[in-house]
Protein backbone atom coordinates (compact mmCIF):
# COMPACT_ATOMS: atom_id res chain seq x y z
CA UNK A 1 0.00 0.00 0.00
CA UNK A 2 2.91 2.36 0.72
CA UNK A 3 4.15 1.77 -2.84
CA UNK A 4 0.72 2.65 -4.25
CA UNK A 5 0.60 5.72 -2.03
CA UNK A 6 4.02 6.86 -3.31
CA UNK A 7 2.95 6.33 -6.92
CA UNK A 8 -0.23 8.32 -6.32
CA UNK A 9 1.72 11.22 -4.78
CA UNK A 10 4.26 11.20 -7.62
CA UNK A 11 1.38 11.15 -10.07
CA UNK A 12 -0.17 14.22 -8.50
CA UNK A 13 3.21 15.92 -8.29
CA UNK A 14 3.73 15.27 -11.98
CA UNK A 15 0.35 16.76 -12.76
CA UNK A 16 1.24 19.85 -10.72
CA UNK A 17 4.55 20.30 -12.52
CA UNK A 18 2.96 19.79 -15.92
CA UNK A 19 0.23 22.28 -15.07
CA UNK A 20 2.84 25.03 -15.04
CA UNK A 21 3.37 24.45 -18.75
CA UNK A 22 -0.15 23.52 -19.78
CA UNK A 23 -3.10 25.81 -19.14
CA UNK A 24 -5.51 23.04 -20.16
CA UNK A 25 -4.15 20.70 -17.51
CA UNK A 26 -3.95 23.47 -14.93
CA UNK A 27 -7.70 23.94 -15.21
CA UNK A 28 -8.16 20.29 -14.26
CA UNK A 29 -6.07 20.51 -11.10
CA UNK A 30 -7.24 22.50 -8.07
CA UNK A 31 -5.45 23.16 -4.80
CA UNK A 32 -6.80 24.73 -1.64
CA UNK A 33 -6.41 24.48 2.09
CA UNK A 34 -5.67 26.48 5.21
CA UNK A 35 -3.20 27.20 7.98
CA UNK A 36 -4.41 27.55 11.58
CA UNK A 37 -2.76 28.69 14.77
CA UNK A 38 -4.65 27.71 17.92
CA UNK A 39 -3.80 28.43 21.54
CA UNK A 40 -5.63 26.51 24.26
CA UNK A 41 -6.06 26.95 28.01
CA UNK A 42 -7.29 24.01 30.11
CA UNK A 43 -8.37 24.95 33.65
CA UNK A 44 -9.29 22.58 36.45
CA UNK A 45 -12.72 22.76 38.07
CA UNK A 46 -12.03 25.80 40.28
CA UNK A 47 -9.55 27.59 37.95
CA UNK A 48 -6.68 27.01 40.40
CA UNK A 49 -4.57 25.05 37.86
CA UNK A 50 -3.82 25.76 34.21
CA UNK A 51 -2.54 23.60 31.36
CA UNK A 52 -1.58 25.30 28.09
CA UNK A 53 -1.44 23.92 24.58
CA UNK A 54 -0.28 25.16 21.19
CA UNK A 55 -1.15 23.89 17.72
CA UNK A 56 -0.16 24.80 14.18
CA UNK A 57 -2.49 23.05 11.77
CA UNK A 58 -2.15 22.85 7.99
CA UNK A 59 -4.37 21.15 5.43
CA UNK A 60 -3.70 20.79 1.70
CA UNK A 61 -6.44 19.55 -0.65
CA UNK A 62 -5.57 18.45 -4.18
CA UNK A 63 -8.20 17.45 -6.71
CA UNK A 64 -7.67 16.44 -10.32
CA UNK A 65 -10.71 16.38 -12.61
CA UNK A 66 -9.60 14.45 -15.70
CA UNK A 67 -13.04 14.57 -17.32
CA UNK A 68 -16.69 15.09 -16.52
CA UNK A 69 -16.79 11.50 -15.21
CA UNK A 70 -13.39 10.87 -13.66
CA UNK A 71 -11.61 12.63 -10.77
CA UNK A 72 -8.99 11.91 -8.11
CA UNK A 73 -8.29 13.57 -4.78
CA UNK A 74 -5.57 13.65 -2.14
CA UNK A 75 -5.84 15.65 1.11
CA UNK A 76 -3.09 15.97 3.70
CA UNK A 77 -3.26 17.16 7.30
CA UNK A 78 -0.15 18.25 9.21
CA UNK A 79 -0.21 19.27 12.88
CA UNK A 80 2.51 20.60 15.15
CA UNK A 81 1.68 20.38 18.87
CA UNK A 82 3.89 21.75 21.62
CA UNK A 83 3.67 22.82 25.24
CA UNK A 84 2.40 21.50 28.55
CA UNK A 85 -0.52 19.60 27.04
CA UNK A 86 1.77 17.31 25.04
CA UNK A 87 4.07 16.78 28.00
CA UNK A 88 1.22 15.84 30.34
CA UNK A 89 -0.32 13.13 28.12
CA UNK A 90 1.68 9.87 27.72
CA UNK A 91 1.77 8.56 24.15
CA UNK A 92 0.32 11.81 22.80
CA UNK A 93 1.28 11.09 19.16
CA UNK A 94 -0.40 7.67 19.12
CA UNK A 95 -3.66 9.22 20.31
CA UNK A 96 -3.77 11.44 17.21
CA UNK A 97 -4.30 8.45 14.91
CA UNK A 98 -7.81 7.94 13.51
CA UNK A 99 -8.77 4.47 14.73
CA UNK A 100 -11.22 4.07 11.83
CA UNK A 101 -8.40 4.04 9.29
CA UNK A 102 -7.10 0.54 8.53
CA UNK A 103 -4.00 1.70 6.64
CA UNK A 104 -1.40 3.63 8.57
CA UNK A 105 -0.68 6.65 6.36
CA UNK A 106 0.43 8.79 9.30
CA UNK A 107 4.02 9.98 9.55
CA UNK A 108 5.45 11.20 12.86
CA UNK A 109 8.25 13.63 12.05
CA UNK A 110 9.05 14.75 15.59
CA UNK A 111 8.11 13.06 18.88
CA UNK A 112 9.63 14.73 21.91
CA UNK A 113 8.30 14.95 25.50
CA UNK A 114 6.75 18.37 24.85
CA UNK A 115 6.66 18.52 21.05
CA UNK A 116 4.97 16.44 18.31
CA UNK A 117 4.92 17.01 14.56
CA UNK A 118 2.89 14.59 12.44
CA UNK A 119 1.18 14.33 9.06
CA UNK A 120 -1.66 12.14 7.86
CA UNK A 121 -3.21 11.41 4.49
CA UNK A 122 -6.86 12.27 5.18
CA UNK A 123 -8.31 11.54 1.74
CA UNK A 124 -6.90 9.50 -1.13
CA UNK A 125 -9.50 8.30 -3.60
CA UNK A 126 -10.51 7.81 -7.22
CA UNK A 127 -14.03 8.74 -8.30
CA UNK A 128 -16.04 7.82 -11.39
CA UNK A 129 -19.42 9.43 -11.90
CA UNK A 130 -22.12 9.38 -14.57
CA UNK A 131 -25.68 10.67 -14.55
CA UNK A 132 -26.96 7.63 -12.67
CA UNK A 133 -23.88 5.77 -11.41
CA UNK A 134 -21.04 6.64 -9.05
CA UNK A 135 -18.12 4.65 -7.66
CA UNK A 136 -15.47 5.96 -5.28
CA UNK A 137 -12.62 3.88 -3.89
CA UNK A 138 -9.87 4.76 -1.43
CA UNK A 139 -9.68 6.84 1.73
CA UNK A 140 -12.87 8.90 1.85
CA UNK A 141 -15.70 10.09 4.04
CA UNK A 142 -18.83 7.97 3.71
CA UNK A 143 -21.38 10.36 5.15
CA UNK A 144 -24.83 8.88 5.75
CA UNK A 145 -25.80 11.18 8.59
CA UNK A 146 -28.75 13.59 8.38
CA UNK A 147 -28.97 15.43 11.69
CA UNK A 148 -26.49 18.08 12.82
CA UNK A 149 -25.13 17.14 16.24
CA UNK A 150 -25.39 13.33 16.46
CA UNK A 151 -25.56 10.93 13.51
CA UNK A 152 -26.59 7.35 14.44
CA UNK A 153 -26.79 6.48 10.71
CA UNK A 154 -23.16 7.48 10.18
CA UNK A 155 -21.89 3.97 10.96
CA UNK A 156 -18.67 4.29 8.93
CA UNK A 157 -17.07 7.33 10.54
CA UNK A 158 -18.75 8.99 13.49
CA UNK A 159 -17.35 12.25 14.85
CA UNK A 160 -17.24 14.18 18.11
CA UNK A 161 -19.32 17.37 17.97
CA UNK A 162 -16.97 18.95 20.53
CA UNK A 163 -14.07 18.76 18.05
CA UNK A 164 -14.75 22.07 16.31
CA UNK A 165 -11.25 22.17 14.76
CA UNK A 166 -11.98 19.22 12.44
CA UNK A 167 -14.47 20.57 9.92
CA UNK A 168 -13.75 17.86 7.33
CA UNK A 169 -14.40 15.04 9.82
CA UNK A 170 -12.73 11.61 9.75
CA UNK A 171 -12.70 9.15 6.87
CA UNK A 172 -12.30 5.42 6.25
CA UNK A 173 -10.50 3.12 3.81
CA UNK A 174 -13.13 1.60 1.58
CA UNK A 175 -15.30 1.74 -1.50
CA UNK A 176 -18.77 3.11 -2.22
CA UNK A 177 -21.11 2.51 -5.16
CA UNK A 178 -24.18 4.61 -5.80
CA UNK A 179 -27.04 4.39 -8.29
CA UNK A 180 -29.86 6.89 -8.89
CA UNK A 181 -33.12 5.30 -9.95
CA UNK A 182 -34.79 8.67 -10.56
CA UNK A 183 -34.85 12.19 -9.13
CA UNK A 184 -36.38 11.01 -5.85
CA UNK A 185 -34.72 7.68 -5.06
CA UNK A 186 -31.23 6.23 -5.01
CA UNK A 187 -29.19 3.46 -3.42
CA UNK A 188 -25.65 3.18 -2.08
CA UNK A 189 -23.60 0.19 -1.03
CA UNK A 190 -20.37 0.72 0.90
CA UNK A 191 -17.65 -1.36 2.48
CA UNK A 192 -14.75 -0.20 4.65
CA UNK A 193 -11.88 -1.72 6.58
CA UNK A 194 -11.62 -0.12 10.02
CA UNK A 195 -9.17 -0.75 12.84
CA UNK A 196 -7.53 -4.14 13.30
CA UNK A 197 -9.29 -6.98 11.46
CA UNK A 198 -12.62 -5.12 11.55
CA UNK A 199 -14.93 -4.03 8.77
CA UNK A 200 -18.19 -2.21 8.11
CA UNK A 201 -20.49 -2.92 5.18
CA UNK A 202 -23.99 -1.62 4.52
CA UNK A 203 -26.64 -0.71 1.98
CA UNK A 204 -28.62 2.54 2.09
CA UNK A 205 -31.81 3.20 0.14
CA UNK A 206 -33.11 6.79 -0.03
CA UNK A 207 -36.36 8.19 -1.33
CA UNK A 208 -38.54 11.26 -1.12
CA UNK A 209 -42.08 10.70 0.20
CA UNK A 210 -44.62 13.13 1.65
CA UNK A 211 -42.06 15.94 1.10
CA UNK A 212 -39.62 14.11 3.41
CA UNK A 213 -36.22 12.68 2.50
CA UNK A 214 -36.22 9.17 4.00
CA UNK A 215 -33.46 6.58 4.17
CA UNK A 216 -33.15 2.95 5.28
CA UNK A 217 -29.87 1.23 6.18
CA UNK A 218 -28.95 -2.40 6.75
CA UNK A 219 -25.59 -4.12 7.06
CA UNK A 220 -22.97 -5.01 9.64
CA UNK A 221 -20.74 -3.05 11.96
CA UNK A 222 -17.74 -5.14 12.99
CA UNK A 223 -19.43 -8.29 14.39
CA UNK A 224 -22.89 -6.73 14.74
CA UNK A 225 -25.79 -6.84 12.33
CA UNK A 226 -27.38 -3.39 12.19
CA UNK A 227 -30.59 -1.73 10.97
CA UNK A 228 -31.32 1.98 10.76
CA UNK A 229 -33.49 4.70 9.30
CA UNK A 230 -33.53 8.47 9.05
CA UNK A 231 -35.61 11.34 7.74
CA UNK A 232 -35.48 15.07 7.04
CA UNK A 233 -38.39 17.38 6.34
CA UNK A 234 -40.40 20.26 7.76
CA UNK A 235 -43.29 20.89 10.09
CA UNK A 236 -44.61 24.17 8.75
CA UNK A 237 -41.56 26.48 8.76
CA UNK A 238 -39.48 24.42 11.19
CA UNK A 239 -37.06 21.70 10.17
CA UNK A 240 -37.63 18.22 11.56
CA UNK A 241 -35.00 15.47 11.31
CA UNK A 242 -34.25 12.17 12.96
CA UNK A 243 -32.05 9.09 12.83
CA UNK A 244 -32.09 5.73 14.55
CA UNK A 245 -29.63 2.85 14.43
CA UNK A 246 -29.94 -0.54 16.13
CA UNK A 247 -26.93 -2.83 16.61
CA UNK A 248 -27.82 -6.45 17.33
CA UNK A 249 -25.69 -8.32 19.85
CA UNK A 250 -22.46 -9.79 18.52
CA UNK A 251 -20.01 -12.23 20.06
CA UNK A 252 -18.74 -9.82 22.68
CA UNK A 253 -21.50 -7.23 22.94
CA UNK A 254 -25.16 -6.61 23.70
CA UNK A 255 -27.92 -4.91 21.70
CA UNK A 256 -27.40 -1.17 21.32
CA UNK A 257 -29.72 1.58 20.12
CA UNK A 258 -28.94 5.19 19.29
CA UNK A 259 -31.81 7.52 18.41
CA UNK A 260 -31.59 11.24 17.63
CA UNK A 261 -34.33 13.78 17.00
CA UNK A 262 -33.78 17.37 15.90
CA UNK A 263 -35.81 20.48 15.18
CA UNK A 264 -34.53 23.84 13.97
CA UNK A 265 -35.96 27.22 13.07
CA UNK A 266 -34.69 30.47 11.57
CA UNK A 267 -36.42 33.58 12.96
CA UNK A 268 -37.07 36.65 10.83
CA UNK A 269 -34.61 38.70 12.91
CA UNK A 270 -31.73 36.36 11.98
CA UNK A 271 -31.62 34.19 15.10
CA UNK A 272 -31.22 30.46 14.45
CA UNK A 273 -32.22 27.84 17.05
CA UNK A 274 -31.66 24.08 17.04
CA UNK A 275 -32.94 21.58 19.62
CA UNK A 276 -31.52 18.04 19.54
CA UNK A 277 -32.06 14.91 21.59
CA UNK A 278 -29.98 11.72 21.71
CA UNK A 279 -30.93 8.43 23.38
CA UNK A 280 -28.22 5.80 23.96
CA UNK A 281 -29.71 2.71 25.58
CA UNK A 282 -26.33 1.68 27.06
CA UNK A 283 -25.40 5.13 28.32
CA UNK A 284 -25.00 5.86 32.02
CA UNK A 285 -27.93 7.27 33.95
CA UNK A 286 -26.48 7.85 37.40
CA UNK A 287 -23.98 10.22 39.02
CA UNK A 288 -20.32 9.52 38.27
CA UNK A 289 -17.47 8.96 40.72
CA UNK A 290 -14.75 10.70 38.72
CA UNK A 291 -14.03 12.48 35.46
CA UNK A 292 -12.71 9.22 33.98
CA UNK A 293 -16.25 7.79 34.00
CA UNK A 294 -17.16 10.19 31.17
CA UNK A 295 -15.44 8.63 28.18
CA UNK A 296 -15.77 11.00 25.23
CA UNK A 297 -13.91 8.66 22.84
CA UNK A 298 -17.04 8.15 20.80
CA UNK A 299 -18.01 5.48 18.25
CA UNK A 300 -21.07 4.74 16.06
CA UNK A 301 -22.39 2.45 18.81
CA UNK A 302 -21.76 5.00 21.55
CA UNK A 303 -22.37 8.58 20.43
CA UNK A 304 -22.42 9.88 24.02
CA UNK A 305 -21.48 8.17 27.29
CA UNK A 306 -24.81 9.24 28.86
CA UNK A 307 -28.24 7.71 28.15
CA UNK A 308 -30.39 10.84 27.61
CA UNK A 309 -28.88 13.97 26.09
CA UNK A 310 -30.50 17.31 25.27
CA UNK A 311 -28.68 19.94 23.23
CA UNK A 312 -29.81 23.51 22.57
CA UNK A 313 -27.86 25.55 20.01
CA UNK A 314 -28.41 29.15 18.94
CA UNK A 315 -26.57 31.26 16.37
CA UNK A 316 -26.75 34.84 15.15
CA UNK A 317 -24.92 36.86 12.53
CA UNK A 318 -24.48 40.10 14.43
CA UNK A 319 -22.80 41.88 11.51
CA UNK A 320 -21.66 40.55 8.10
CA UNK A 321 -18.21 40.02 9.65
CA UNK A 322 -19.09 39.01 13.21
CA UNK A 323 -21.18 36.03 14.35
CA UNK A 324 -21.88 34.25 17.61
CA UNK A 325 -23.31 30.91 18.61
CA UNK A 326 -23.74 28.94 21.78
CA UNK A 327 -24.62 25.39 22.77
CA UNK A 328 -25.93 23.99 26.04
CA UNK A 329 -25.92 20.22 26.60
CA UNK A 330 -27.63 18.55 29.54
CA UNK A 331 -27.78 14.84 30.41
CA UNK A 332 -30.17 13.96 33.25
CA UNK A 333 -29.17 11.24 35.66
CA UNK A 334 -25.50 12.10 35.54
CA UNK A 335 -26.49 15.77 35.50
CA UNK A 336 -23.78 16.35 32.94
CA UNK A 337 -23.80 19.96 31.75
CA UNK A 338 -21.64 21.32 28.91
CA UNK A 339 -21.61 25.06 28.15
CA UNK A 340 -20.18 25.74 24.69
CA UNK A 341 -20.23 29.36 23.38
CA UNK A 342 -18.11 30.68 20.50
CA UNK A 343 -17.45 33.88 18.58
CA UNK A 344 -16.13 34.32 15.03
CA UNK A 345 -14.81 37.44 13.33
CA UNK A 346 -13.73 37.76 9.70
CA UNK A 347 -10.73 40.10 9.82
CA UNK A 348 -9.89 39.72 6.10
CA UNK A 349 -11.48 37.97 3.09
CA UNK A 350 -9.66 34.69 3.85
CA UNK A 351 -8.74 35.15 7.52
CA UNK A 352 -10.99 34.32 10.49
CA UNK A 353 -10.44 34.43 14.23
CA UNK A 354 -12.45 32.25 16.63
CA UNK A 355 -12.84 32.32 20.39
CA UNK A 356 -14.33 29.08 21.79
CA UNK A 357 -15.15 28.14 25.40
CA UNK A 358 -16.15 24.73 26.78
CA UNK A 359 -17.13 24.16 30.43
CA UNK A 360 -17.99 20.72 31.84
CA UNK A 361 -20.03 20.08 34.99
CA UNK A 362 -21.50 16.91 36.52
CA UNK A 363 -22.75 15.44 39.77
CA UNK A 364 -19.92 13.63 41.56
CA UNK A 365 -20.01 12.25 45.10
CA UNK A 366 -23.47 13.75 45.72
CA UNK A 367 -22.33 17.20 44.68
CA UNK A 368 -22.85 19.11 41.42
CA UNK A 369 -19.41 20.41 40.58
CA UNK A 370 -17.18 21.55 37.77
CA UNK A 371 -14.99 19.07 35.90
CA UNK A 372 -12.86 21.36 33.80
CA UNK A 373 -12.97 24.43 31.55
CA UNK A 374 -11.31 24.96 28.18
CA UNK A 375 -10.64 28.10 26.18
CA UNK A 376 -9.42 28.17 22.56
CA UNK A 377 -8.23 31.09 20.44
CA UNK A 378 -7.81 30.20 16.78
CA UNK A 379 -6.59 32.15 13.77
CA UNK A 380 -7.34 30.57 10.37
CA UNK A 381 -5.99 31.66 6.98
CA UNK A 382 -7.49 29.91 3.95
CA UNK A 383 -6.02 29.70 0.47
Amino acid sequence: MKILFSIFCLFLYGLTASAQDSSALAKKLTLNGYIKDMQSLDFNKDFSELLTGNLLHNRINLKWKASAAFSAAAEFRTRFFWGEEVKSIPGFASLMRNSNERLDLQKIWIEEPSMVLLSNTERLYLDFRTEKFNIRTGRQRINWGITTSWNPNDIFNSYNFLDFDYEERPGVDGAKLGYSFNNSSNAEIAYALTGKDESVGAIKYSLNKWNYDIQFITGWYHDNFTLGAGWAGNIKDAGFKGEGQYFFAGRDSSDRLNLSLEGDYMFSNGWYINLSMLFNNKGIMEPIDSRNDLNLSLSPENLMPTKWNLLLTTAKEITPLFSANGSLLYAPGTKLLIIYPSLQYNIAPEIDVNLVWQSFFAEMNNRFDGIDHRCFLRLKASF
